[in-house]
């Protein structure tokens, strides 16, 4: 209990609790507040998927989804919560991972209203300032980034892989900023952690922001930083570069950045020196940037989303990670790894793969990458039985059927030799639905914005059906 009083900085209570799986599924949900219980009655949350009740939340925003994805418990304070219909309430929310042996099966979520006094006026989600950031929301951010991998976890096999492995020393040994790019689900991230480790700022911090993560009111206050009196409610408060000051900052999604933005980043990049928001004295930093983005950068800049002096100041030195189908030589070694890894996720034993299945998986697309490679592996895993000590093409999801192009719809229809029985309406229209999401994330090049608008819908939206539909590998897309 004293730890759950410091969490919630001793508020001595609890107005809700919600217990969710994996699939985000609400199992069980008790609110102890009026305004937490506008959300609906308990029987009517239950089996309701957990985002589509709190429209304004995302995987990248939930603390539920990255106590999950962490394994580990994840805290907010001042968070905008905001339910269909209803008005929007701020609370503080402690999210649980409940794990089951060595498996974490979901998440459990208490969460305190912030009363009157405590975090100032509810606002509307739309206005939010940087004063809705508090300073240690801002440190956390850069507390949970760990760059855990290296040059010898990177799969190489093929020879363009091979070249990004002996180019990452390079990079690493100078402070020039670098440019990754390559489609969603490549691993740009993991080449990022690789060069901090590689580089002599290894025992510094390496920190994470995704530019497309955080409403662009707030952007620029978290990566430098704000000075007191700035606006209501400001207070001095260190942005990303300061935290990362020795280190290295990833900034994933570059290309959803503000133009505007850009250019104070520009800054930086020049002289290592910018101004807190608000402030008026200069702060220098000296930290290593590593910029990444999942389309081409000639052509992010031809439809304005990056400027060409930003271009030319970060692709000095620069990386392609190729996608999957152009590293197919790869596909045998990540089937090894991620088997390993997922045997102790299900309590499994193989120790083999078919050569069927390696064949299929070489001749298949793979518009989702590594993500969807994994996505394959855990829904095999999670198909044989305790005993077997072989993976088979039967224990392999479907698609793998369609061999050599990539899916217009998932799973695809098989051939009909006779008139077809009429497919159940709901079947069909969440078949039809994901098709054109897969058309709207492809034509975008993997951009979920640019798809979002395409496709007219909110954007959380849309990552919340790329969830649903498996498009993303489990994991929350790069954008």
């Amino acid at each position: 209990m004293e730890f759950l009083q410091e969490l919630f900085r001793g508020k001595g209570y609890i107005d809700g609790i919600t217990i969710i799986n994996l699939e985000g599924e609400i199992l069980f949900t008790a609110k102890f507040n009026d305004k937490f219980r506008k959300d609906g009655h308990a029987d009517q949350l239950v089996g309701r998927n957990f985002l589509e009740v709190y429209e304004n939340l995302d995987p990248e925003t939930s603390t539920t989804i990255k106590a999950m994805e962490r394994g580990a418990p994840a805290y907010v304070e001042n968070q905008y919560l905001k339910t269909k219909g209803q008005e929007g309430i701020r609370i503080t929310s402690l999210s649980i991972p409940i794990k089951w042996g060595d498996r974490i099966v979901g998440a459990i979520d208490l969460s305190a209203q912030e009363r009157d006094g405590e975090s100032g006026a509810e606002a509307e989600p739309m206005r939010l300032t940087p004063a809705d950031f508090s300073r240690e929301e801002t440190g956390r951010l850069a507390e949970r980034d760990q760059a855990m991998f290296t040059l010898d976890d990177l799969i190489a096999v093929d020879e363009r892989m091979k070249q990004v492995r002996d180019y990452i020393p390079v990079v690493a040994s100078c402070d020039l900023p670098v440019m990754i790019y390559g489609e969603t689900g490549t691993g740009k991230e993991v080449v990022a952690q690789a060069i901090h480790n590689a580089s002599a700022r290894r025992e510094q911090p390496f920190v994470v922001q995704n530019c497309a993560a955080i409403p662009e009111t707030l952007l620029e206050s978290i990566l430098f930083g704000t000075e007191k009196g700035a606006f209501t409610g400001a207070a001095d408060n260190k942005g990303l570069f300061e935290l990362a000051n020795g280190g290295t900052l990833f900034l994933d999604e570059i290309n959803s950045m503000p133009i505007q933005l850009q250019s104070k980043l520009l800054r930086v990049l020049q002289d290592g020196r910018f101004r807190r928001l608000g402030g008026r004295e200069t702060t220098c930093v000296d930290v290593k940037i590593i910029a990444a983005m999942n389309t081409d950068p000639l052509e992010a800049i031809r439809q304005g989303q990056l400027r060409q002096d930003i271009y030319y100041r970060l692709s000095m030195m620069s990386i392609r990670i190729p996608p999957l189908r152009e590293r197919k030589a790869d596909i045998p070694s990540f089937i090894n790894f991620y088997v390993n890894k997922h045997n102790a996720t299900f309590q499994k034993h193989i120790e083999y793969v078919s050569r069927d299945v390696i064949a299929r998986m070489q001749a298949y697309s793979w518009p989702g990458n590594l993500r969807e490679l994994e996505h394959m592996i855990v829904y095999a895993m999670s198909r044989v039985s305790p005993g077997e000590k072989v993976l088979e093409l039967k224990d392999v999801k479907e698609p793998l059927g369609t061999a050599s192009r990539p899916l217009p719809n998932w799973p695809p229809r098989r051939a009909q030799t006779q008139p077809a029985a009429p497919q159940p309406l709901r079947e069909a229209v969440r078949e039809y639905e994901s098709g054109l999401i897969r058309t709207a994330l492809r034509t975008a090049g993997g951009n979920v914005s640019q798809a979002a608008r395409a496709l007219q819908i909110p954007r959380q939206t849309l990552w919340r059906k790329i969830r649903e539909y498996g498009l993303d590998g489990g994991e929350r897309p790069e954008d």
